[in-house]
């Protein structure tokens, strides 16, 4: 035999037998009581390029895991299909000026291919692909469902439309009436929304369509643009969202994505009375249906109690409020402009965008209802509209973008937050009674030498700046200037500036022996002159004046918890302070910590008829229209009698017609809009003329259910039966890329819960859809860049198996670093691999010439004596070690460290000989990572039956004892020996075994060592 694997002899010939044998077909279930176990690996779109390295490395992963798992007894489904619709396959088709249903069966067939030759254990029985209409049916049934569905806030469920109470004030109007009130609570709905527009290719983009505002069709720039859409209503689920990933188990930075992006905050929804004007009825402002009109901006915050401190509103150029008020804003034809221009720009460009822009709506005031005061109205792109009510109070002191805005168009700044510290030098001591005051830091600085003039006291290890009271009838600057004329004698000094606002200090006043808890006001003074009075002999006895360098006032020199603060008035800087802190310059809330501050305000709100606690989440309704061919067509009509209406059930699937024209319409409509007769519909209502949905759904349809479709994917009947669905569900692994642990993931968790509401998703399968989440990293290019065309560094899948074979290359892609990391790509380091696994080739068919085993009823047994079953051999420990090791490996996606330790088990294998059961235990680890190999071993065992099907091989506790170690030998930190020890062997005994080794004698050449390092267990080294 070869003593390299003959992969090309072998792999081929397994993927045939394991297709024709059914080897990895899940039973539908079992007729026994085997448990299941549902791996799952994200399913590709097929694209023209083919696999790259990065997807074997997902695929083969999980089916090391789940064939595992089927060795450990269980009924594995790992099955794999197409998300084959979307804009990818639709851009490549025009510019292949291909049919994309053409483009798309190459491409799968090309994907297919490649996957079927890496060995990858999936269950082509289920294939499944979202452009076969068999499948879409069930799509255009779910969204049918969605349709006649509304979604019970008392329950917290989605329910059917049908059994929505309809109010009496409403039944009285008439069936429109109830309609209108039906469709405004659908779960499936059409509402005019903004969309990312490329003017360029004329056509509905998705916000991952338009990543960093360009169009990923054209790379040109993406516009906002005004369109009704189909939406489902997924805000209404947001909460379970959040409380049910308590269920699972994510990786934590995959639930903290999920979490960030519904984005919960808890606050208030407050009302801003517009002023000044009489306004018409068609002017006015309308709020939620059945609600009273008011001419009012609604604003929500998370920080309700900064109110006192609002000084402008911000609108987003988006909100109606703009239009509605088209005849009353002077300046209408400059924010018209400024609309336009912010359509241009993506809301990451307007959220990042450091110079602040905007337009004041001259004409508009509002009231601040804690103040009473009229504040100006302003439109600026940096509000964007899918976040709360698309408007915002802007408190500049305690908001940096607010503040920067305020700067630039020199509005109103108002502190009311006062930052809190602790004096950690001189805490506050139990005991003492506390004193409030309202006191001053005076910042004295010398422009002409640039210093700055402190107080050292003398009975105390103290230096300050002039700090004091604020006595009653003086203001902060009045006080300033009386303390720093009786501590310092000081007269002719100039006020420039002060700090923001005030700071509240918690600290212990020795001199005075009381705790004090100040309001502290930094101001920043200029010496004018060297005039002075004489300091009354007080003062001289309790403190000197120095004069410090900038650089001298530090922390560990200053007696000052508010140090950072007056530093930054000291240099200059203008400041706004976002955190808690208390309440100051805020009437009733003064004094009060944020939250205490908070819970108040709104409750005095709410008295006042002004505003409402309100839970608001950044989550906006899901836009499920695309404006292009290559989708699921929408199965929907519209009637002017019924309004929108499902198409039958029996009518389903609703088929993608055939056309020769896909391109956009000049006119941004679907393509599907130009075939007349496929348009012209007759409503499932009346039965009247009506017109079909000319939008199709987004390439996130299909894949946000087919997981479920793979448990029963042949039914023809249901999109699966309650029957497979108990069983299969829910999913055991489910893995794959961390961009899609977002979206994705957020998209089919509400999918399955709604399905799951209604009951068409047995309750036994519970709330959530996948019980464990993992993800991979990339593999990088040579290097650790990113692989690219451009750059010429792509490793093809082709090129490895073509070389090395499909074991190598899957055994690398295991063992290339640690699962959850970036790896980059090593030929050196597949080579290694190659090594390896031919030291198993051979390994195993040596034993198999030496001991010529054979079958024994169902037993392999060694016919060549000298070697007891029951002896002891050496190699106990290290085999027994592997195998609880590399089982637990696998369970924890640790593969890179599987593989390794399957290499150290194989280095300490070589020349030894070996039990048969032990060999055959050998191989069965090996199996998973590199299956064509261990088949092709089994079979020369003796074994009919596949390896793959046969039990995972089980660890002895009692081996697991280690007497033996092996300790490396070096000579100036260079390998030259290593040698078997006692386990803890100390270091003499170690030394005088290393001392007799041949290749240690040759370098110390007789000399002794300077120097011993030894690490027990492990290396010892000596340095001469």
């Amino acid at each position: 035999m070869s003593n390299h694997y003959p992969f090309k002899e072998i792999e081929n010939k397994w993927q045939k037998s394991w297709e024709e044998q059914g080897t990895y077909a899940a039973e539908q279930p079992p007729a026994d009581d085997r448990p299941k176990y549902y791996g799952l690996v994200e399913f590709p779109y097929p694209s023209g390029d083919g696999l790259h390295v990065g997807h074997p490395r997902s695929y083969t992963a999980i089916d090391i895991v789940t064939r595992k798992q089927r060795m450990q007894g269980k009924n594995v489904l790992y099955p794999m299909g197409w998300d084959a619709f979307g804009l990818p396959a639709e851009n490549f088709a025009i510019k292949t000026k291909q049919q994309p249903a053409v483009v798309t069966a190459k491409n799968i067939a090309n994907f297919k291919r490649q996957i079927q030759m890496l060995g990858v254990g999936f269950d082509w029985n289920r294939e499944i692909n979202t452009t076969d209409p068999a499948y879409y049916k069930w799509t255009q049934w779910m969204f049918i469902q969605f349709f006649e569905a509304w979604f019970d806030e008392k329950l917290q469920k989605a329910r059917p439309i049908s059994e929505l109470d309809i109010p009496q004030d409403v039944e009285a109007r008439g069936p429109e009436a109830v309609r209108e009130y039906r469709d405004a609570r659908r779960l499936a709905f059409k509402h005019k929304t903004e969309i990312n527009w490329c003017p360029k290719c004329k056509i509905g983009l998705a916000n991952e369509e338009a990543a960093g505002g360009v169009c990923d069709r054209c790379g040109g720039p993406v516009e906002k643009r005004e369109k009704e859409q189909w939406m489902l209503r997924i805000t209404k689920y947001a909460q379970r969202l959040i409380d049910e990933l308590e269920e699972v188990d994510y990786l934590e930075k995959i639930k903290t994505s999920q979490i960030n992006w519904i984005g919960r905050s808890e606050g208030a929804l407050i009302q801003f009375k517009i002023t000044n004007h009489e306004l018409r009825d068609q002017d006015r402002v309308t709020r939620d249906a059945g609600r009273a009109t008011q001419d009012v901006i609604e604003v929500f915050t998370t920080r309700p109690d900064t109110l006192f401190g609002a000084t402008y509103l911000v609108l987003s150029p988006e909100h109606p409020l703009i239009k509605n008020y088209e005849l009353r804003i002077k300046n209408f034809g400059q924010v018209k402009k400024y609309q336009e221009q912010a359509k241009k720009k993506s809301d990451l460009e307007r959220q990042e965008n450091k110079d602040k822009t905007g337009v004041q709506l001259e004409g508009l005031m509002a009231v601040n209802p804690a103040t009473g005061k009229e504040i100006p109205v302003w439109v600026a792109d940096y509000v964007l509209s899918g976040y709360g009510t698309g408007a915002i109070m802007a408190v500049p002191a305690h908001d940096e973008r607010d503040f920067e805005f305020a700067k630039k168009f020199d509005l109103p700044v108002t502190y009311v937050v006062a930052p809190s510290h602790v004096d950690h030098k001189n805490p506050p001591q139990s005991g003492k009674k506390t004193v409030k005051r309202n006191t001053i830091h005076s910042l004295i600085y010398n422009p002409k030498n640039k210093k700055v003039l402190c107080l050292k006291w003398k009975n105390y290890d103290w230096t300050t700046f002039i700090v004091g009271g604020v006595e009653e009838g003086e203001d902060e600057i009045q006080a300033a200037l009386r303390e720093i004329e009786e501590e310092t004698g000081y007269t002719d000094v100039k006020f420039v500036r002060r700090y923001g606002g005030p700071i509240q200090a918690s600290y212990f006043a020795a001199h005075k022996d009381e705790n004090r808890l100040a309001m502290a006001h930094g101001l920043v003074f200029e010496l004018q002159s060297e005039k002075k009075i004489e300091v009354s002999p007080e003062e001289q006895e309790k403190h000197e004046v120095v004069w410090l360098e900038r650089s001298e006032i530090t922390p560990d020199r200053m007696n000052c918890s508010e140090l950072e603060y007056w530093l930054q008035a000291l240099d200059g800087k203008e400041v706004c302070f976002a955190g808690d802190g208390i309440a100051v310059n805020s009437g009733f809330l003064d004094g009060l910590e944020t939250a205490k501050a908070t819970d108040k305000m709104i409750e005095w709100l709410e008295k006042q008829g002004a505003g409402e606690r309100k839970i608001n989440y950044k989550l906006r309704d899901w836009v499920f229209s695309r404006q292009r061919y290559w989708g699921e067509p929408m199965p929907m009509t519209y009637c002017e009698m019924c309004g929108w209406a499902p198409v039958n059930e029996s009518d389903l699937p609703l088929l993608l017609p055939e056309v020769k024209n896909y391109e956009p319409t000049d006119t941004g409509e679907s393509p599907l809009s130009a075939i007349k007769d496929w348009v012209a519909a007759e409503c499932a209502i009346c039965g009247g003329p009506a017109k079909r949905e000319t939008d199709t759904m987004p390439n996130w349809a299909g894949s946000s259910w087919y997981f479920l479709r793979y448990c029963d994917p042949r039914n023809d009947q249901e999109f699966a039966s309650s029957f497979a669905l108990k069983y299969w569900m829910p999913v055991d692994l489910y893995n794959g890329g961390m961009e899609h642990t977002t979206l994705h993931l957020l998209y089919s968790r509400f999918w399955y819960k709604v399905l799951f509401d209604l009951g068409h998703v047995p309750s036994a399968c519970g709330q959530e859809p996948y019980k464990v989440r993992r993800s991979h990293a990339m593999i990088l290019g040579e290097g650790g860049v990113k692989m690219s065309k451009s750059k010429g560094n792509v490793v093809n899948p082709d090129d490895m198996v073509e070389k090395y074979g499909a074991d190598v290359f899957r055994t690398y892609e295991m063992f290339i670093g640690p699962y959850d990391s970036d790896a980059p790509w090593s030929d050196r380091d597949i080579q290694g691999v190659k090594r390896f696994l031919d030291k198993v080739w051979n390994l195993v068919q040596s034993r198999i010439k030496n001991y010529e085993l054979r079958i024994e009823g169902e037993v392999p047994t060694l016919s060549t004596p000298g070697l007891d079953a029951g002896d002891v051999q050496p190699y106990d420990y290290v085999l027994n070690y592997t195998i609880k090791k590399v089982g637990e490996d696998i369970d924890n996606l640790r593969f890179n460290t599987a593989v390794s330790q399957l290499m150290i088990l194989t280095n300490e294998l070589q020349g030894l000989d070996m039990r048969s059961r032990d060999v055959r235990s050998y191989v069965k680890l090996i199996a998973p990572f590199a299956p064509h190999m261990a088949e092709e071993l089994w079979q020369a065992l003796g074994h009919e039956k596949s390896v793959h099907l046969e039990a995972w091989p089980e660890y002895d506790e009692t081996k697991l004892v280690q007497s033996q170690v092996v300790v490396a030998v070096q000579v100036n930190g260079k390998l030259r020996a290593e040698i078997s020890v006692p386990l803890d062997a100390e270091q003499d005994v170690v030394s005088a075994l290393a001392l007799e080794q041949e290749p240690v004698k040759k370098h110390l050449a007789d000399k002794p060592p300077k120097k011993v390092i030894y690490v027990k267990n492990k290396i010892i080294n000596y340095v001469v």
